[in-house]
């Protein structure tokens, strides 16, 4: 859906649409729905992650996508490249321009396998660091080299760049996204949620947002995970756990009112030993709702598109048609 609401005097357009992060596109007939239900014009698809895998510890492709059927005629590609970080490091010019070429090459040939012409937009995510911003900035400016005038180059932006935007730098790139998601820390051990936290919104963009230099798109989570903790220490992201398992008090010991689960047995199948605990994140429709809130107060006033992260069939079940449509039309 396109929506159209006057604000402040102005009329504030959205495009809403969804990211498509998984190694094989083959949606669901509940996966089509939501993208209809939204309107979305066009996928915005991880293509693949660029890191140091290669027989020399080179950069190269990783976990690449493959399009088992194409996308609808009606909706667009936009393709998106995750660049890890340590890729960067120490990189000269003439491998940034190497990497670019190949880039653009493999990003090509992927979206023709997705039954598409071309792409207007070309993304790229990297949580770059001051040690690697200036090899980013220019693989992104000899990507604005190698694309066509016609191809806009956008790049996702954590909170923390935005508030430090003096010395993260501003990327050369023609638009933002912005990240609303996993914005506290992962790896620390309690009952807090990484994944949004309204406190760092407030902290990060209350005073900022607003003067961000680029123009912005947003980006809002549906997602939830199971992080594991081994004798105090971060463990990983637990995949394999079956999240209604939480609930069966003869496996986990939990205190009352906490995201905090304590094995009280090993679970093998799941990567689980006795004794680990579990702090179980997840997107709650009032975090959301008032993320959402928020950003409408801070935000400029201009076109711009909202992406779900993302579409998929078990993250959808949390959230009704109608939930998502409202926070569309919040904007």
């Amino acid at each position: 859906m396109i929506a159209t609401i006057a604000c402040d005097g102005q009329r504030n357009t959205v495009d809403a649409s969804f990211y498509y992060w998984k190694t094989a596109y083959e949606p669901d007939s509940i996966e089509k729905h939501a993208l209809a239900q939204i309107g979305a014009k066009r996928l915005f698809v991880r293509i693949m992650d660029i890191d140091t895998q290669g027989p020399q510890g080179e950069a190269v492709p990783v976990s690449a996508i493959t399009f088992r059927e194409p996308l609808p005629d009606s909706v667009a590609i936009v393709p998106v490249v995750y660049v890890v970080n340590k890729v960067l490091k120490d990189m000269s010019a003439v491998q940034q321009d190497e990497l670019a070429g190949r880039l653009i090459d493999f990003v090509t040939a992927k979206v023709k396998q997705a039954g598409k012409t071309g792409f207007d937009e070309l993304q790229i995510d990297c949580d770059w660091t001051a040690s690697t911003k200036e090899a980013y900035f220019g693989l992104l400016t000899a990507l604005r080299t190698r694309v066509a005038d016609s191809v806009r180059l956008t790049a996702t932006l954590r909170l923390h760049q935005v508030r430090n935007r003096r010395s993260s730098g501003i990327p050369p790139v023609d638009r933002a996204l912005l990240m609303c998601y996993n914005m506290g820390n992962l790896r620390k051990p309690g009952a807090h949620n990484s994944i949004m936290d309204l406190r760092e919104m407030e902290i990060y963009l209350k005073d900022f947002l607003h003067e961000y230099p680029l123009p912005m798109d947003i980006a809002l989570p549906l997602f939830n995970w199971s992080v594991v903790f081994r004798n105090g220490e971060y463990a990983g992201i637990s995949k394999r756990l079956d999240p209604t398992m939480l609930s069966d008090t003869a496996v986990f010991a939990r205190n009352a009112k906490s995201s905090l689960y304590r094995l009280k047995v090993a679970l093998p199948a799941a990567g689980l030993r006795r004794g680990d605990v579990v702090r179980r994140e997840e997107t709650r429709w009032e975090d959301l709702s008032a993320a959402a809130d928020f950003l409408v107060r801070h935000r400029r006033k201009e076109k711009f598109t909202l992406l779900f992260y993302h579409l998929d069939n078990q993250v959808l079940k949390s959230f009704s048609d109608e939930q998502l449509q409202e926070i569309v039309h919040r904007f």
